[in-house]
């Protein structure tokens, strides 16, 4: 193997571990906003609007279907979603506020 050769190699090895670095972060960071935007968009939707949790996941939030899990907590009025397995996020409802995110 010529001298270009491995340049050329080593280039494309750099390249690659670089473009998968990115990848990462955007899934990261994917994650992080597809679980905040679920959170908020079911908290608001069963404690402000005052629907049923599985209209709002079929009517609203079928686009990110598979995409992320919740857990309604009546109690609490709060909204807990996991998304890309990944990331994390929590609404709670707050009577003056409304659904925020924690």
């Amino acid at each position: 193997m010529g001298r270009t050769a491995r340049r050329i190699t080593g280039a494309a090895a750099l390249f690659a571990v670089l473009a998968l670095g990115v990848a990462s972060w955007l899934a990261l960071r994917a994650g992080e906003i597809v679980s905040g935007y679920t959170a908020k968009a079911l908290c608001s939707c069963v404690f402000v609007s005052g629907r049923d949790a599985v209209s709002c996941l079929r009517e609203d939030l079928a686009a990110y279907a598979g995409l992320f899990e919740a857990h309604l907590d009546l109690t609490q009025r709060a909204v807990d979603s996991r998304a890309l397995w990944v990331s994390g996020a929590r609404a709670e409802y707050d009577e003056r506020l409304g659904c925020t995110l924690r």
